[in-house]
């Protein structure tokens, strides 16, 4: 299965120069209790960008340079994404995406659940995650904390 997981801000902004806009405690712990133990896929540039890398989750990279390697021995990386979201779209194990922009966008159509962090509030940003509808999802669980609201997300049927 496909999940993504994702913070966005009042106008889908998701990303500036490179990094996340807001660093929020709280809910930097929800995507490590979301992902510890589990499958997560990011774009090389992503996984590039981060502070250090992801323990005790696998990573899975998603490039473009066919000569792109990681010595990161719980990584992966996949040249192909949308093969890859088609042969594990309805996997029973979680494959969880975590960006960047257009990984979110490729991966958009073939996810079934989403873990989304709604910031309340607008930030200065030069990514978004546009395609995102609302109306595309079930709210399964909903928690309100003081700088965001924290979402279930499970995709209707038919959409």
């Amino acid at each position: 299965m496909l999940i993504i997981s994702i913070a966005i801000d009042e106008n889908k902004g998701i990303g500036y120069k490179g990094q996340l806009p807001w660093h929020l405690k709280e809910e930097l712990a929800i995507f490590k209790k979301n992902t510890i133990g589990k499958n997560i896929v990011m774009g090389q540039t992503t996984y590039d960008n981060l502070p250090r890398r992801l323990k005790d989750r696998h990573t899975v990279i998603v490039s473009a340079d066919k000569n792109y390697t990681t010595d990161d021995p719980e990584a992966e990386v996949t040249y192909d994404l949308i093969s890859f979201l088609k042969e594990h779209e309805n996997d029973e194990e979680e494959y969880i995406i975590c960006g960047g922009a257009s990984i979110f966008r490729q991966a958009y159509p073939y996810a079934k659940k989403a873990y989304v962090s709604f910031i309340k509030k607008e930030y200065e940003v030069d990514t978004y995650f546009d395609v995102f509808d609302l109306n595309d999802w079930e709210i399964i669980e909903e928690e309100d904390h003081k700088e965001f609201i924290y979402c279930l997300l499970k995709r209707k049927e038919n959409v």
